[in-house]
């Protein structure tokens, strides 16, 4: 099973950017995550990256191979409220519903607003040959259309408490269909607590197939700001993720994400990255300055907790949403513990 989340938070405490995770906020999520059972084998900070805004928010992958599933389903039962009833739904489900056993992994996100609890929503993983979330292993063949669309259905389903309209899964075949070769649907969502019964899918993309793909299914957004967010992101990003917005019918929202598995020292496309979303007044550049420092990096640490040491690995990725004619930039602080022997 993954490490215990405040034992790795702890770890990666000292290497938190302040700009981005003030101090009293990182305290009270290390110390809510303590409810968090050892399930999770990403973790991770989502930051606002515009000028003053301070709002944070975290996140957990649990897979089904490591043993932490188990570990999240006691927790439930020890805590209903840990999640909210319609993320405790689908992770209850997620084991023994033949429609859904083919999903090796469900996200968990927690809103922080105020001094509250956190609000929690989930997404499920519809593509079997994921790989670290992001990505589907290279060469593995799609998912049968049929199976991935009753495992997104069934999916919001239960986070939404009730079955999506017959329209919002036409809306999410429609698109999935009509995804290049290259493209794959890899995640469904849906946060009913943020009001609405909206679905959030989530495709990962050749950038360069984006805006062939939107003018396809009829992305009824401002189709000249998505392809000046692919500019800022920048050429060097050969995929990115797409977050769909699907209704009734396809909402103008979108996200965009950039995301590589080298830091700033080995991929300097990042520092061109984050000068573009300055430029754009998308980005402190305060913010920028401290994200490209210390975070990204590794240590190996041991922890209470665990039974070997720890590699927990740190590193970002950035995400790009199309409002209207402006961009918002988001930094997601990943984090990555394994188990090492060294």
């Amino acid at each position: 099973m993954p490490p215990a989340p405040h034992e790795v938070l702890a770890a990666v405490a000292p290497h938190l950017p302040a700009a981005l995770v003030e101090p009293a906020r990182l305290q009270a999520i290390a110390g809510w995550s303590r409810r968090l059972p050892p399930a999770f084998n990403w973790l991770g900070f989502e930051c606002r990256l515009a000028e003053a805004d301070p709002r944070i928010d975290f996140a957990g992958c649990c897979e089904a191979w490591d043993g932490g599933r188990a570990r999240l389903l006691d927790a439930l039962a020890r805590d209903p409220a840990l999640s909210g009833p319609g993320p405790a739904a689908l992770v209850r489900a997620w084991p023994v519903e033949h429609v859904l056993q083919d999903s090796p992994s469900v996200w968990l996100e927690f809103d922080f607003v105020g001094d509250g609890p956190p609000a929690a929503f989930a997404f499920l993983c519809l593509d079997p040959a994921c790989a670290n979330t992001f990505r589907a292993h290279r060469g593995a063949e799609r998912p049968p259309l049929d199976r991935l669309i009753a495992a997104a259905e069934r999916g919001a389903t239960l986070l939404l408490g009730h079955a999506p309209s017959a329209m919002c899964i036409d809306s999410l075949r429609r698109a999935v269909l009509a995804l290049p070769a290259s493209g794959r649907a890899l995640h469904v969502a849906a946060t009913p607590h943020r009001g609405g019964d909206d679905l959030r899918v989530h495709c990962a993309l050749l950038a360069r197939d984006v805006p062939a793909w939107l003018r396809r299914i009829g992305w009824p957004g401002d189709l000249a700001t998505a392809e000046r967010a692919l500019a800022v992101i920048g050429d060097e990003f050969r995929q990115v993720g797409v977050q769909l917005a699907v209704g009734e019918a396809l909402r103008p929202a979108l996200g965009l994400e950039a995301y590589v598995s080298r830091g700033p020292e080995d991929f300097p496309a990042w520092r061109q990255t984050f000068a573009a979303l300055a430029a754009e007044g998308a980005c402190d550049p305060a913010k920028a300055h401290a994200l490209l420092g210390d975070w990204w990096g590794h240590t190996t640490v041991s922890l209470p907790g665990a039974p070997w040491r720890v590699a927990v690995h740190r590193q970002f990725y950035v995400k790009l949403v199309v409002d209207g004619a402006r961009l918002q930039a988001k930094a997601y602080l990943a984090i990555f513990p394994r188990y090492t022997l060294l």
